[in-house]
């Protein structure tokens, strides 16, 4: 399995960037906040799968950065 995703990096990659990017045109913030994380988190396994360290740091700060946004977001303590 780990073959085939390597293999096919380039696609998955192109998918989960689709997902984050969609993110932005949703307005629940349920929804918008799992679409997004589920693209951060893709990213960070392809980074983890192809063993590169910094990339899986950054994939992990900006997860929590979208949860804090999240947070910041559904308190009402920004409006968008």
């Amino acid at each position: 399995m780990k073959e085939y995703i390597l293999k096919k990096e380039r696609v998955f990659h192109f998918l989960l960037l689709a997902l984050i990017a969609g993110s932005m045109f949703i307005t629940d913030p349920i929804q918008k906040m799992f679409v997004l994380v589920f693209g951060i988190l893709g990213l960070l396994v392809l980074s983890a799968l192809k063993k590169q360290k910094i990339l899986v740091i950054v994939y992990f700060v900006l997860m929590i950065a979208a949860g804090v946004f999240y947070y910041l977001m559904t308190n009402g303590k920004l409006n968008f």
